[in-house]
């Protein structure tokens, strides 16, 4: 292949493997409570608005210079006040994403050993813990591994179970479940935090970053599409909140609650451990904190919340995918307005009225407070 080819689906799937997470095990349960078809419609929505954001976030990229983060790009365009803003939702985004892996981490290491879910979870926390006090690069080839093999398996996984779908299965509505797929759909598809790396990666080939954006969100969610009509299809009613062990009663098979959990084990334990130090390295390097004070707050913030009473994995997922989602949209596109002042051109543009960005925005905070007030309700 031609290297700058390679480039280019480096870039890809740098964004593929960055997206495809927890997620995935959230989307068959609220696809089946609220109606596949109500589902599949809000993926679709979401997936061009995120698509939109991200590309957005991909402009904003180009007309900087040097190398940042999100936060980074926060104090070069609107300042230090906004900047500590915007560090607080990184770690209440990344605090919460772990709090995710863990409930998850304990559920599947539950399944496999039979062990209690409580003290599954505290086990995978103690273990993740230790592990992030390494360096990045001492498991980042390990996270690689971990991150292929997971993939592999997702997309392989459903095909043990195409024989046992029932397609009354995807015919099930609850309009009163109707908003439920929606921070979990958001939580699952957005994978902005990589982009600035994507436009390292295609180097001279900046003009690709946009086909990059699009190809690196559409694969995640043709994947998840996949993974959810299967379960959905094979499970029915037995669609469970992780989705793993109710496709293994439906199909009555130990084997695949077995390789399943373990899959599901790898996933999050990839996840974990890349949000952990993103995590460590926002207290470190954006809010100046001490190493070891802040290896600490990286597992004392989701470590408590857990023990509070926050184990539910579908809530914490929907709570944290619409909360951020709101957030981060209106600081993309705050930071986007003042970027198009820059004098860098850009190798594309996004071109938003000035009401497309308020009905944007608007719409963003909107959904994360009707969010709130659907989990409060239930």
């Amino acid at each position: 292949m031609n290297p700058k080819d390679l480039k280019f689906w480096y870039a890809v799937f740098a964004l593929v493997g960055t997206t495809i997470g927890a997620g995935i095990f959230g989307l068959p349960f609220v696809f089946f409570k609220a109606g596949f078809l109500v589902g599949l419609a809000e993926l679709l929505v979401l997936t061009s608005v995120i698509i939109l954001v991200q590309q957005i976030f991909g402009e904003i990229a180009l007309r900087t210079r040097g190398k940042k983060r999100l936060v980074g790009y926060d104090e070069e365009y609107l300042g230090s006040v906004w900047k500590f803003f915007s560090a607080l939702a990184v770690i209440f985004g990344a605090s919460g994403a772990v709090l995710v892996y863990v409930i998850l981490g304990g559920e599947f290491l539950a399944a496999i050993f039979g062990t209690d879910k409580f003290f599954s979870s505290l086990a995978f926390f103690a273990v993740w813990f230790l592990a992030i006090l390494a360096r990045p690069k001492t498991f980042g080839r390990f996270e690689f591994y971990i991150g292929a093999f997971a993939f592999f398996i997702i997309v392989i996984l459903p095909l043990f179970s195409l024989g046992y779908i029932d397609l009354n299965n995807l015919k099930n509505l609850d309009l009163s479940n109707s908003f439920l797929p929606y921070g979990v759909i958001l939580f699952a598809i957005a994978g902005y935090s990589v982009i600035p790396e994507m436009e390292e990666i295609l180097g001279d080939q900046k003009n690709k970053l946009r086909k990059a954006i699009v190809l690196g969100t559409l694969i995640p969610v043709a994947v998840y599409l996949i993974f959810t009509f299967t379960v959905v299809g094979v499970s029915g009613s037995l669609t469970s909140r992780d989705a793993i062990s109710g496709l293994a009663l439906a199909t009555n098979s130990q084997f695949l609650l077995i390789v399943g959990s373990f899959l599901g084990l790898l996933t999050v334990s990839g996840a974990a451990l890349s949000q952990g130090v993103f995590l460590k390295e926002t207290f470190i390097y954006d809010l100046k904190i001490r190493t070891g004070l802040a290896w600490a707050l990286t597992g004392v913030i989701p470590l408590t919340v857990f023990l509070l009473g926050a184990r539910d994995f579908l809530y914490v997922v929907g709570l944290v995918g619409a909360v951020i989602f709101g957030f981060r949209v209106v600081d993309v596109l705050l930071i986007h307005k003042r970027a198009k002042k820059s004098e860098i051109t850009p190798a594309y543009e996004i071109n938003l009225s000035p009401w497309g960005y308020y009905a944007l925005g608007s719409l963003a905070i909107l959904g994360a407070i009707l969010e709130i007030w659907y989990i409060i309700s239930k």
